[in-house]
Parts: structure tokens; C-alpha cells; sequence
């Protein structure tokens, strides 16, 4: 296993503006990125109180089913008044979910490595499983390489509602059919039977989505001190009540925040991403186990969808009474993480560092600073053989990663087709028709009638010349298919359905193909967290 670091840009001008320093992204920010920077971060943590000993507490009981005494330890170190934590989160994906969940997991435990021995300070990594998100679309499905095609694997149950994934009920019936059917798509190996039999003992062990993937995940990490933070647990709610209540009495200075500092990043000519942070409370309301936005309007907050109206002082009640009942949204999921934990840093994906530059006003009605917000690593897996099929079809590798090789394909197809080939189908059928045109005019002039059977035929020449031109491109893709599926081969290991490898693929093909020592090495690797792109030649 090798790495190598190629310089590439973000697509979204923020993003990109941001990892290049630019000034015109500094106030969107309390923070950069220079040691400095860390030291000052450090400085402002200490000076805030934390309630540390529920939160430790409530982290050993909810980590107890793990049995992990890595993990038991971390979650110790938090007690510690000069400890932070490095943190970053995602949704619970089917078996890990796309392959950028454990790419950030990896971030996390490097960059909060490099911190405590930079900072002399401990630093616990901190994995926010999003549990309380209720897309189950996003996550209900894997993706696997079908005879060279990508096809998506999704795991169909009875019913779901707009519960949280934390909540939403595995059959396990289904769900180890599922298993099976995806493994099944797999090369069987060594490692196959192995790994097949340890995903099925995590899915026993759990009653939902959320938890499957916690399991999955303790498993993995189960050596390296990752301490998980599922936010759609209901034991959670009573360290965060009385947060939610603060949320509700700043509400509006809450929403002008966003929506004044939105306007700042329109005027600098970037786009933000967070909608209707204004009409919104910015909170969801659980109702017979489903999630709702509660809204509100002129004072007043409502579901529409439960006709549900309430004023401030009695949604404020309702908190105190049913904290389990709430939830945060995108606006609020980060305050409430600066609340709960003494973050050094949050690791970040290209979307969040776009969304939380939006929210640096709502952390400072909070009375919080933005904690650093720090790219995750952007990482890609080159297998041997595709970079061997990169080398023989002269494809560059940083092009392969933008571009995929679609076009590389399509350009050796057209040169294998012979010059004069395509136009002189094309003349001919100009010329027959042109003949053809002149014999209906005659025609006609016999008998009006014929002239559906002209036309018919007429056609039917024309599909005889296209019938022709198939055929010889048939002829060339057979004569060429092995060269014309090395494309195919590099663009779905690649760029999959033209997006980022980390986007569709899971880590399940590389624990299943090179065996679990595959995570221990990809995670020991020197990483920098330079802004570069990171391949991992396999």
C-alpha cells in the first residue's frame, strides 16, 4: 500500500476559495488553520465550562454494549479539564454507507493524533452518528459492480416512515437476505466467510439501522479509541435540554443570524446551501415516530402537517416534558455539538465546510466561537490493475480522477472507425433519398393512395443503411472489446456513475478482496492535511 498526493480543486467556489486561504472567506470563520490558530482554540475552550462528568457518564453507558475498553478509555480522558475533541459526523449508512464515512472516521483519528502530540493536550476522537436523520433513501442502499455496471443494492422494508434511523426497526430476516445477495456480487476470497459471518453477528446484535452501523463501526475502529455520539438516542436529550430551550429563546436573533451572513455570502458571489433557516425554528418535533419541521410565523410556531400550533412558552414546556421528543436540524446540529463537547476541531466534507461558513453568526448568538473547520482527507483507492489499464490506455491519472475516461473512449472508438465510413452512409442515404423523393412525386401523380406505402418504404431503405452502419460498428466494438472494457473498467473503479469513487463505492469489496489487515494499513498511512488528494495505491 502506497501513497500519493495529487493537487486538485474543489468544484464549489467557496470550498475552493477556503482551502486556498483566500481573504474573501475569512469572515465566515472564527478561526484558520495555522498553529496559532490552535493554540488560541485551546485558549478559548479552557476559559468555557462543560458538564463533563454526565457527559462521560452517559457516554459509558450508552458505549457499554461495545464492550470496547479502547473506547471505555477515551471516553475517560473526557473528564479531563485540558481535554478536547476532534470531531466529525455522518449518517448511519448500510454497511458503513459510501466509502467518504470512513474516510472522515480515518480523519478524525489522524488529525486528532497529530493535534495531541503537536498540542500536549488530550484529544479524543469523536464520530457524531447522525441517528436522528430521517432520509432513510440515503441510506437504505449499497452500491456493487454488476457484469461492469454500477447497480444499486437496496434493502426494501415493509414499511418506513419519516422515522430517525435510530429508531427505524432492522428485519433482520430481510436484512441478512440482503447481506447475503450483496456478498454474492462479491469475488469470493479467503477473507469472504470471515467477514460475511461478522457483519451477520453485528446485524443480530441490532434492533435498528443506526445501531447496525454502530456495531460495524465499533468493530472496525475497535483499537483506536473512537468514541461515537449517536444524536438520536433519547438518553441524550436530557444533557441536551436545556440547550433546545436556549435555541428557542434566541430563535429569531438565530434566524437573522443565518440569513444576514447568507446575504454576505451572496453579495461575495457564493452560494449558500441551507434553505428556509428563516420560516424554520430549526428544530423537529417526533410525533407516533415520525419527524416533523416545526415552522412557525408571526410568533407562533406550528406543524402544519399535525396542525399542531403552539406559542414560545408552551413549546418551551413541552421541551421540559418531552425532551426525547426533539431533535436539531442543520443550523442547529452544529451549536449543539460546540455545546455538548469541547471541540478543537470539526472535520469536514466539501458540503459542510459550504453550510457551516453560513452559520458563524448563529454560533456567536449562542455566545460560541465557530470551532476550525478542517477539510477531511479526500482520499481515492487505485487498485494495481487499474492503474496498470491507466498506463496502457495513456490515461493521466489526475484526469482519470476529474474526468473518469468516458471521453478517452469514446475518442479511441471513433478512431478505430474508418474515416470515410460514417460520411458515406450519410451521402448515401442523402442520395436514395433524393432518388427516392423524385420515384413518390411520380407515383402519386398515379394514385394519391400509394402514398402511405411510399412512405413505408422509403423508410424501410433508410433503415436498411442504418442496419448496414450497425452492423460495422458491432464489428469494431467486438474487435476492440477488450481495449473498450479497460475504459469501462477504469471509470467504474474510479468515477462510478461519473461522481468520486468515495461517493458510490463501500469498504466492504476491499475488507472482502484484501482482508482486514486492508483498514489496519490504509489507516497507519503518512497523511498530511495539505489540501491534497489522496490515492491509495492498493
Amino acid at each position: 500500500m502506497q501513497l500519493t498526493e495529487l493537487s486538485m480543486k474543489s468544484q464549489n467556489p467557496f470550498v475552493r476559495d477556503y482551502l486556498d486561504g483566500k481573504e474573501e472567506t475569512t469572515p465566515f470563520f472564527d478561526y484558520g488553520l495555522n498553529r496559532e490558530d490552535w493554540e488560541v482554540r485551546l485558549c478559548d475552550l479552557s476559559s468555557r465550562t462543560y458538564d463533563r462528568s454526565a457527559l462521560a457518564d452517559y457516554l459509558l453507558g450508552y458505549h457499554s454494549k461495545f464492550r470496547s475498553k479502547k473506547m471505555n478509555e477515551a471516553i475517560e480522558r473526557l473528564r479531563d479539564p485540558a481535554s478536547v475533541a476532534v470531531v466529525g459526523g455522518q449518517q448511519a449508512g448500510l454497511l458503513t454507507g459510501p466509502l467518504y464515512t470512513i474516510h472522515k472516521i480515518v480523519s478524525i483519528l489522524v488529525f486528532a493524533h497529530e493535534k495531541e502530540q503537536e498540542l500536549n493536550v488530550p484529544v479524543v476522537p469523536v464520530f457524531w452518528v447522525a441517528g436522528e436523520d430521517h432520509d432513510l433513501d440515503e441510506i437504505n442502499h449499497l452500491y456493487v459492480s454488476d457484469g461492469g455496471n454500477v447497480k444499486k443494492h437496496k434493502l426494501a422494508q415493509a414499511h418506513w416512515k419519516k422515522s430517525q434511523a435510530a429508531k427505524t426497526a432492522l428485519d433482520s430476516d430481510k436484512a441478512e437476505q440482503w447481506l447475503n445477495r450483496l456478498f454474492a456480487s462479491f469475488e469470493e476470497t479467503e477473507y469472504t466467510n470471515g467477514l460475511l459471518s461478522k457483519l451477520k453477528r453485528c446485524l443480530r446484535q441490532s434492533s435498528s439501522i443506526a445501531e447496525f452501523f454502530e456495531y460495524i463501526i465499533a468493530d472496525l475502529f475497535e483499537n483506536d479509541g473512537l468514541v461515537l455520539l449517536n444524536s438520536g438516542d433519547p438518553g441524550l436529550r436530557s444533557l441536551e435540554v436545556r440547550f433546545f430551550q436556549e435555541l428557542l429563546e434566541k430563535n429569531d436573533e438565530l434566524s437573522q443570524a443565518v440569513k444576514q451572513q447568507q446575504a454576505h455570502m451572496e453579495e461575495l458571489g457564493y452560494s449558500p446551501i441551507i434553505e428556509g433557516a428563516a420560516e424554520h425554528a430549526n428544530l423537529f418535533y417526533e410525533h407516533d415516530g415520525e419527524r416533523f419541521l416545526i415552522e412557525k410565523k408571526d410568533g407562533a410556531f406550528f406543524v402544519k402537517e399535525l396542525e399542531l400550533e403552539l406559542t414560545r412558552a408552551e413549546l418551551h414546556q413541552l421541551m421540559g416534558e418531552q425532551p426525547e421528543a426533539f431533535s436539531n436540524n442543520v443550523v442547529t446540529r452544529p451549536l449543539m455539538q460546540e455545546f455538548l463537547l469541547p471541540t478543537l476541531a470539526f472535520i469536514a466534507g466539501p458540503g459542510e465546510i459550504n453550510y457551516w461558513g453560513e452559520l458563524k453568526s448563529a454560533f456567536q448568538v449562542m455566545g460560541f466561537k465557530m470551532p476550525p473547520v478542517v477539510p477531511r482527507l479526500n482520499i481515492t483507492f487505485l487498485e494495481r490493475h487499474i492503474e496498470k489499464k491507466l498506463a496502457e490506455r495513456g490515461i493521466d491519472l489526475k484526469e482519470a480522477l476529474e474526468q473518469g475516461s468516458a471521453a478517452k473512449k469514446e475518442q479511441f472508438f471513433e478512431s478505430r472507425v474508418p474515416s470515410g465510413f460514417t460520411e458515406a452512409v450519410k451521402r448515401a442515404k442523402e442520395e436514395i433519398e433524393s432518388i427516392h423523393s423524385g420515384i413518390r412525386i411520380e407515383a402519386l401523380d398515379i394514385d394519391r393512395s400509394l402514398e402511405p406505402l411510399l412512405e413505408k418504404n422509403a423508410g424501410f431503405i433508410q433503415d436498411q443503411l442504418s442496419f448496414v452502419e450497425r452492423a460495422v460498428i458491432r464489428r469494431i466494438e467486438e474487435k476492440e472489446n477488450n481495449i473498450l472494457r479497460d475504459f469501462d473498467k477504469i471509470q467504474t473503479s474510479i468515477r462510478p456513475l461519473g461522481a468520486p469513487q468515495e461517493r458510490i463505492w463501500n469498504i466492504m469489496y476491499y475488507l472482502n478482496k484484501y482482508g482486514p489487515d486492508f483498514l489496519e494499513n490504509y489507516k497507519k498511512l503518512p497523511y498530511s492535511f495539505q489540501n491534497m488528494h489522496q490515492v491509495v495505491k492498493l
